[in-house]
């Protein structure tokens, strides 16, 4: 098991990590699972998809990082891709970025066309304005998402954990087997997962639940999922690239030389 800090400290001696950002890398069950953890308490997590001034997708983390350090002087630390979409590349469910609805809420439960988001309960990822982060089945989110002032969020699918449970419609033992990205948040800690190795959905809500310690889990992503982590990029490989709808960042000021 390996560790990377970022925006932070670490005490080697101790093996404790002061970090507003962590790459963990580990070998679970026979797979490979490639961690994102960013502390919420520390940094921002921010929540992107299209340029405002062109109206552009930015449908890849390279291009998303060269418009953050050319318009924005920020430079990409860290990226996800962000979570079902439908054609025509859009989300196919609840989009928010900065405040404003995007994309509504998807409340079909039928299965026809939906896919993995099909899978019920689906569920809705979340950062609100004191970026504070929450997980939530889309029904339960309904009930009170009028009354949250939310700043970001995604909707996906399936849950991959509800309450500590497994989603009653996995198969431990299914050979549906993909590159897989999903989410959870422990103490306002988000903890990113992609996988390096095709794992069925029962393996991989097994690492939420028994190698995290998660109560909640959304499924993110699957053949594309991708996480970006200082200049590397972990899951799919580039040979299947396809453009991402939705990008989570992690970002920090790029500072300029003095003339």
């Amino acid at each position: 098991m390996l560790f990377s800090c970022a925006l932070g400290i670490i005490a080697s001696s101790t093996l404790s990590y002061v970090c507003a950002l962590e790459l963990k890398t580990a070998r679970y069950e026979g797979h490979r699972y490639v961690e994102g953890i960013v502390d919420l308490t520390k940094e921002p997590l921010k929540l992107y998809w299209k340029n405002e001034q062109t109206e552009q997708d930015f449908a890849s983390i390279p291009s998303l990082a060269r418009h953050l350090s050319a318009d924005q002087h920020e430079e990409l630390l860290f990226a996800v891709n962000s979570g079902i979409y439908a054609e025509h590349y859009t989300p196919l469910g609840l989009f928010i970025e900065k405040g404003i609805t995007k994309v509504p809420l998807n409340t079909v439960t039928f299965n026809e066309g939906q896919g993995n988001f099909a899978l019920l309960p689906n569920g809705v990822f979340y950062v609100d304005d004191h970026n504070r982060a929450y997980i939530e089945t889309t029904d339960k989110f309904a009930e009170f998402s009028q009354d949250k002032p939310i700043q970001y969020a995604t909707q996906s699918g399936p849950m991959l954990l509800i309450n500590g449970d497994y989603n009653h419609r996995f198969i431990e033992h299914s050979r549906s087997l993909k590159i897989r990205s999903g989410v959870c948040v422990m103490d306002q800690k988000v903890h990113f997962v992609v996988t390096e190795d095709s794992v069925n959905f029962f393996e991989f809500a097994t690492y939420f639940k028994d190698e995290i310690g998660c109560q909640d889990a959304l499924y993110l992503d699957g053949t594309l999922a991708r996480l970006y982590y200082r200049g590397k990029t972990y899951g799919a490989p580039f040979w299947k690239a396809k453009p991402l709808v939705g990008i989570w960042g992690v970002t920090r000021p790029i500072t300029r030389p003095t003339p």
